[in-house]
């Protein structure tokens, strides 16, 4: 057998187990891995080996056993997950049916929205969901890593593994920090009325307010659900990415970013921001005022994108932190 021949068989099973891999592990990846690059609903999915061996190794231990990622279970270390959403309450839900349904404490929910009285919730009701058992901590403009640590009493380290900070990281105002294991009390409950929380009688932020980000051509290729809070809006052929309302700049960073790549967030005011991830490049900094349409970015593939199909932009809507579908706003 020559030498080629040899090369040729031997890429041949190195490429028949990886795809081989790849078919085993295709129900246990992160939904930012399935989303981002094999759940592609444009055309014919093009990548290469490396490709492959970059999705194989971020869902594998270096033993080579693969990994149960925890956004698709209620089991797992959930350390380094930040994300809270807003959920809302389906007919028949009760607070420990959704804490179970997210693998959290009951006391996690009532503790998180304010609840009185666990048998009052309401059909429509939006709740926040954290991703582990604790509080979340609303950043105001003074706060900073050291002072929400020494208010809770939990160690700076946990902190910020838990919402994925680096040592002087600036916190944005209006955003959320989770404190895994955190307490509050729970008001008594009153027989009189019903729960004050604002949470639980709010119905969700009104709709109509934003624009569509991207240009006509770009199409959906994952929507909002459980372990992916965001739409992903896709165009191979690129193209800029527009401010979805007026307002000024809180974010706009190039690099890897925790994953999101070149990205940009936008503050209109009222707890509501925008974010816009995997840009190629950006038009705007931080502190710059935007008008509704203007353009922020131009799409491209940068952060935890995979192959020509991971040319898109991840685009999140939040209001005081909590991540909520986009599409009850446009």
């Amino acid at each position: 057998m020559t030498h080629e021949n040899t090369m040729i068989r031997d890429l041949s099973k190195k490429v028949g187990a990886l795809v081989a891999s790849f078919l085993l592990i295709t129900p246990l990846m992160p939904s930012s891995v399935h989303g981002d690059f094999f759940e592609d609903e444009i055309g014919v999915l093009e990548f290469t080996e490396q490709d492959l061996e970059n999705t194989l190794a971020d869902v594998m231990t270096e033993d080579g056993f693969l990994l149960k990622p925890a956004l698709n279970t209620t089991e797992g270390d959930r350390s380094g997950f930040s994300d809270i959403f807003a959920y809302t309450v389906k007919p028949g839900d009760s607070i420990s049916s959704i804490a179970s349904q997210f693998g959290l404490k009951k006391e996690t929910v009532l503790m998180e929205n304010d609840l009185w009285n666990a048998n009052k919730v309401r059909t429509g009701m939006v709740l926040n969901i954290l991703p582990v058992d604790g509080i979340s901590h609303l950043v105001k403009k003074s706060d900073t890593i050291d002072k929400v640590a020494k208010k809770y009493k939990i160690e700076k380290e946990v902190l910020m593994k838990q919402n994925q900070l680096e040592e002087g990281d600036e916190l944005l105002a209006d955003t959320r920090l989770i404190i895994p294991g955190g307490k509050k009390s729970i008001s008594a409950p009153s027989y009189n009325s019903a729960p004050s929380s604002a949470v639980a009688s709010y119905s969700g932020p009104k709709t109509g307010r934003l624009l569509w980000p991207v240009s006509k051509g770009a199409q959906i290729t994952q929507g909002f659900r459980r372990g992916h809070y965001a739409l992903d809006i896709a165009n191979r052929a690129k193209g800029p990415i527009y401010a979805s309302a007026a307002g000024r700049v809180v974010k706009a960073s190039y690099g890897w970013n925790g994953g999101y790549g070149n990205y940009v967030i936008i503050d209109h005011g009222n707890g509501m921001q925008t974010l816009y991830a995997h840009n190629e490049k950006l038009y705007v900094s931080k502190g710059q005022y935007v008008e509704a349409g203007q353009t922020v970015a131009w799409m491209g593939r940068s952060g935890r994108v995979y192959g020509v199909t991971g040319i898109h932009l991840h685009y999140e809507v939040r209001i005081n932190g909590v991540k909520y579908n986009p599409m009850q706003f446009f």
